[in-house]
């Protein structure tokens, strides 16, 4: 249900009507013109390595599993408000989907996590946040992981989740192109906290860090 209301909010913001551009106010700084409010929507994708910390190194460790890594997928909506400079807020939905990481005996080991957070992008050189570099933070209010273990030969099979929440600082580059349209690319990193069950323990707390980079447009 909940990521349900996510996705109405997305595409509601999407193609909610977007103001025209008749501010013709130079910011005193940079001498940019200044704009209107506008929405627009933002899809990305590119690859993410992810890092084992806390309740999920031991295993991966001693296993001798190879990097784990996959294609990180992203979708979000976000806002310029005309009253506020160089910022951009917003919604945004990822997850990435593991490719098979190798370990000792013929095991493999997925580990696949999506998310759901409010991101903010600031623009230190467009008061008018429509191109350049720009510093990103999200945090996401609800991610969950599933790391999946398997050897096909024995017949073993284990699977386990948990939930939390995580944050993310990236930078990245904005390259206009035309009608608000703009290609993107992104640096981000990915710390996480989760919790979840486990067979023999119970109640225990999961992190991981995830480095990835993406490419993407504006639209």
């Amino acid at each position: 249900m909940k990521r349900t209301l996510l996705m109405v909010v997305f595409f509601g913001l999407i193609w909610m009507p977007v103001s025209a551009q008749t501010g013709t106010e130079k910011d005193q700084s940079t001498g940019e013109q200044s704009v209107n409010g506008f929405t627009y929507g933002e899809v990305k994708a590119g690859y993410g390595i992810t890092q084992f910390s806390d309740g999920l190194k031991e295993r991966f460790d001693g296993g001798s599993f190879s990097t784990s890594g996959g294609g990180l997928f992203s979708i979000a909506a976000y806002r310029k408000f005309e009253a506020v400079s160089h910022f951009h807020f917003g919604l945004k939905y990822k997850g990435l989907g593991a490719l098979p990481s190798q370990g000792d005996n013929s095991q493999e080991m997925f580990f696949n996590f999506w998310g759901t957070s409010i991101s903010a992008k600031y623009f230190p050189f467009s008061a008018a946040a429509t191109e350049g570099m720009y510093l990103q933070y999200d945090y996401n209010f609800i991610t969950q992981f599933t790391q999946k273990y398997r050897n096909t030969s024995a017949l073993e099979f284990d699977h386990q989740f948990a939930i939390g929440r995580s944050f993310t600082f990236g930078f990245g580059y904005q390259f206009p192109l035309k009608d608000r349209t703009a290609l993107v690319a992104s640096l981000e990193y990915d710390w996480a906290a989760r919790q979840g069950e486990v067979k023999g323990i119970g109640d225990k707390q999961f992190r991981n860090s995830n480095l990835a980079v993406q490419i993407g447009l504006n639209f």
